[in-house]
Order: C-alpha cells, then structure tokens, then sequence
C-alpha cells in the first residue's frame, strides 16, 4: 500500500510540475479533470462524478484535488444513505431489516466523518485546522463503515438486497481516492502530532484535561460527572443510562466523564453520532467489566453485536 502511495505520490507531483491546469471552458475541464482522476486507483468513478456535477473548476494544487474528492465521496455516501432509508420504509423482513438499522447508522458516521475531513482541511477551518494525518484516520474510519455495512450483509445473507441499493454510488471507491491522493500529501508534508514538551509524549489531539485524567492512579480520584454502580450507590445503575444521560447535556465540546464501579454489566452499550467526547474509566480490567451475548446466530450483525456501540468513546480503565 505505501508503495502505491509513493508512486501515486510521485506522478501527481510531476503532474503538478509539467501540466499546469488551468480552464476556461467546459471542454477543457473535462479533458483536465481526466488527468487528475487517471492518477487516482479508481478513475472510473472520479471522472463519471465530476463530468456530471457542474461548479467545480480545475485544481492547481494536489491540496485542492483532494478537497474535491472528499466532497464528492460526502455526497455520494449522503445519496447511499438516503437511499438506505426510503427502503426501509416497507421492510418488513426482520433481517433485511437489521442490516438497514446498522448500514443507516454506519453510513451517518461515514458522512460525519466526510465532512470533519472537509472542513478540517479548509483554510477557513473554524479553529485549530486538522492534519493529513487526521485526515488519513478520518477517511479510513469512513472507508471501513462502507466495508462492516458489507460485511454485516454478508454475516445475514441479505447481500442481495443491500448490494444494489448502495453499490452505483460507487461510495467505496470515490473514498479510496480520498486516502490515495491524502497519503501522497502525507509524504510530503508535515504531520508531527506529538507533543514534545509533555515528559509522557502524548498525541496532540489528546487535550490537557484529558491528559491529567489519564494520570490518575485510581479511579476513585478521577472528578466524574456521572457514576454507574450496579448495587445503586452511583447516579445510575446501568452504563447505558450513564451513557444517554451524557447525550441530554447541550454542550458537547468538553469531555464527559463517566466512572463505572466494579461489576460485571452484561449490556450492549450504543453511543449516538452527535453524543461525543465520552470518557469511561473504571476499577481495572478484572473488576469492572461490560460484555454483551448478541451474535449473529441470533440474527444481530458483528457491528450491531458488539458490546460498544459506535465507536466514538474513549475507554480508560484504572487500577484502584
């Protein structure tokens, strides 16, 4: 892969240094949008899009190029899942319509993800702007969505009936582009995401309230907004409830978070889209423990089966 990465790095810089594009017709965005989408792994679909959506204007620097594919895989995965929901609507297969719950939901993150890319990458971010290597993580979360929504089909046999509905948005491979051109910037920019002046050298996206909480030495220490104990002593007595009681507060933007006594809490916990910057921290990996008993035997897809939700929670768990 990185292989591809540095040979798709290296044409589109010689792409850059000898065929400066620029246009004033239609023809000749055609003709140079083509040069910019045959370096890509996918050109098919990069050039079907961009030959039939008008407004967009050649780029001139690979920065640019990749903006553009982004937001063409952001409205592509929006159509998908559009799409998704109007065949939900006389569903009545329990299966066909379990795949639909977690493929809607999947393909949700996945322009969630799209879009923070997007305006990440912006000039005009509001506020600190994101790395390449943000960039990188964030597209590879929202390729790996597409491939669970896959995957769960598979796990159900319903592929029949979940392939055609998303397969002509082509959503996979517009989202390959995004990483491919991505990871030709990676190598040739700036990405340190450490802090050096931290003697514990975390990344950068870890916050200073974050990273004091993650040096406590006991759980019992770390200031928590809610406490889950199974015998009623905290706030609440399931994570689940913690966890939608954490969804009701209108500021998302600081960390929230969550301390869960020891116990075994047999439950599949789910986090929404919009419910983020999740903290659990516990009494240690022998003494506090979440599992869930859905499988796919039971008709639940591995996504929808596993014991965490969606993926937007940060788990710490701290040795008392």
């Amino acid at each position: 892969m990185m292989h591809k990465i540095s040979i798709l790095s290296l044409h589109l810089l010689l792409l850059l240094c000898f065929h400066p594009l620029t246009t004033t017709a239609d023809g000749n965005f055609t003709t140079g949008i083509d040069t910019w989408c045959d370096q890509t792994p996918y050109p098919d679909p990069c050039n079907h899009y961009f030959r039939r959506h008008n407004g967009y204007r050649l780029p001139t620097h690979l920065s640019e190029f990749r903006a553009m594919l982004v937001e063409a895989a952001m409205d592509r995965a929006i159509s998908a899942q559009d799409k998704l929901k109007m065949s939900g609507l006389n569903c009545t297969d329990c299966r066909k319509q379990a795949i639909l719950t977690d493929c809607i939901d999947l393909y949700g993150d996945t322009v969630l993800q799209l879009n923070r890319t997007l305006q990440g990458l912006s000039p005009k971010a509001a506020g600190e702007p994101c790395t390449d290597v943000d960039a990188q993580t964030w597209l590879s979360t929202a390729l790996t969505n597409t491939e669970t929504c896959r995957r769960g089909s598979s796990d159900l046999n319903v592929s029949d009936f979940t392939t055609p509905i998303v397969s002509n948005t082509k959503i996979s491979h517009l989202i390959s582009n995004c990483l491919a051109v991505n990871g030709a910037l990676l190598t040739t920019g700036n990405n340190d995401t450490t802090i050096t002046d931290d003697p514990k050298v975390f990344p950068a996206w870890v916050s200073r309230k974050e990273r004091r909480l993650l040096k406590f030495q006991s759980a019992r220490t770390v200031p928590a907004n809610v406490v889950v104990a199974k015998d009623g002593s905290g706030h609440v007595k399931t994570v689940q409830a913690a966890i939608e009681l954490a969804g009701r507060r209108k500021v998302t933007s600081g960390l929230f978070v969550i301390y869960v006594k020891r116990g075994i809490y047999q439950e599949n916990i789910n986090v929404r889209l919009n419910n983020d910057n999740l903290m659990l921290v516990g009494d240690g990996m022998r003494y506090t423990i979440i599992t869930g008993g859905r499988s796919v035997k039971e008709g639940y897809t591995t996504y929808s089966s596993a014991t965490a939700g969606n993926l937007l929670i940060l788990i710490v768990l701290v040795y008392s």
